[in-house]
């Protein structure tokens, strides 16, 4: 189990320091700020036999039990000539599994049974997602069913799991904001520094700021460690809504667009064939405006539903005639349908549950690796 005694937590706001902390603490007690942790003696180190975001372990906190489905090692790519890095390929589809491979290590440590978590679009489904596959029994506190996203209370009312409006006092409570989703985000900016990108400014969309000030820690923590990694983190917020995080923290360019001209940029990406949210669209915008920039996105692609049952079919026919292989390995058994029909196919059934899989590394790659669930 991880000694939260050895550890020290600094406010990211104010610089206040607590030698006594909690991993899940969520704000600093003197403003109110992010608490984030501090390595004494900070060495970026990479291992390559450690599975997801573990790959970075010498700067994350050293908890004995080490969770993974696979997060982490997401693309770097050009897309219309900007660098971007697309987080869509966690296994959840969203960063907020970097994170959540962090918070369920922890809960395994604790040895939890039960866990209950506010109701935040993206993070709750991932960290249920990954509680869920440690047999633990997870709820949501929301005030209303109607506050959560149809894909989020689908997969919610799938899994069984309870929602709650008000907050079980007996039962482990785990916020989205505390110092471990700061050490799971991070690594974004370990994976690009590893990539050698050499970029002036990383730019994110910025809800409520967690996202930015998890890059800038990830750079401070590469800096101390000796690395010389010097770049920009930009957070990219519509004008007008606040990124209440962000107030008081010195050391990150804050870019305000209109709502309109992200409608706009939005059109343009959906026409090209992209699918994404706005949000993510906005940290494309402004890393575009900005130039020598790298985006941090969440995007995919717009594909016909239509023949998508027969894919499917075609895919279990081929698995259980031969298996695990990897999405590729599929395609090539037998391919009548396009690469990203069987792409889009297996993330559907792998998401349903229909689909199983492993995680194994070739060369610096991860690699998924699919069977047929029992």
């Amino acid at each position: 189990m991880v000694d939260e005694q050895s550890l020290l937590f600094k406010c990211l706001r104010c610089g206040y320091e607590i030698e006594e902390g909690n991993l899940l603490q969520s704000y600093c007690p003197r403003c109110n700020g992010i608490l984030g942790i501090e390595y004494r003696e900070a060495v970026f180190r990479i291992v390559s036999s450690g599975k997801g975001v573990w790959r970075y372990q010498s700067l994350l906190p050293p908890i004995r039990s080490r969770v993974s489905l696979g997060e982490g090692l997401t693309p770097l790519s050009r897309v219309r000539k900007l660098l971007v890095k697309n987080e869509r390929f966690n296994p959840t589809g969203s960063y907020a599994d970097r994170a959540s491979a962090l918070i369920a290590s922890y809960v395994k440590d604790l040895s939890v049974e039960r866990i209950v978590a506010p109701y935040v679009r993206d993070f709750t489904r991932s960290l249920t997602y990954y509680l869920i596959s440690l047999g633990v029994e997870v709820g949501v506190k929301v005030s209303s069913i109607f506050d959560i996203e149809l894909d989020d209370i689908v997969f919610f009312s799938l899994k069984s799991v309870n929602i709650f409006r008000e907050i079980n006092t007996e039962v482990m409570y785990v916020d989205y904001v505390n110092p471990l989703t700061i050490e799971g985000l991070k690594t974004i900016v370990f994976e690009v520094y590893e990539k050698r990108v050499d970029v002036e400014r990383i730019v994110v969309p910025a809800e409520t700021g967690l996202l930015a000030l998890s890059i800038q820690k990830g750079l401070r923590d590469l800096q101390i460690s000796g690395c010389e990694f010097n770049c920009e983190v930009v957070a990219a917020k519509i004008k007008g809504i606040d990124a209440p995080l962000l107030n008081g923290v010195q050391g990150i360019h804050v870019v305000e667009v209109m709502e309109d001209e992200v409608y706009e940029a939005y059109k343009k990406f959906v026409s090209k064939g992209f699918k994404t949210k706005p949000l993510a669209t906005l940290s494309y915008y402004v890393a575009e405006l900005l130039g020598n920039a790298l985006a941090v996105v969440t995007m995919g692609f717009i594909s016909p539903s239509r023949g998508r049952s027969i894919v499917k079919k075609h895919i279990v026919e081929i698995l259980s005639k031969k298996s695990p292989l990897t999405a590729y390995e599929i395609w090539k058994e037998k391919p009548i349908y396009t690469l990203r029909a069987i792409y889009k196919a297996v993330k559907d059934m792998e998401t349903r549950g229909e689909l199983c899989f492993d995680i194994a590394a070739k060369g610096k790659r991860k690699i998924k690796l699919y069977k047929i669930c029992k």
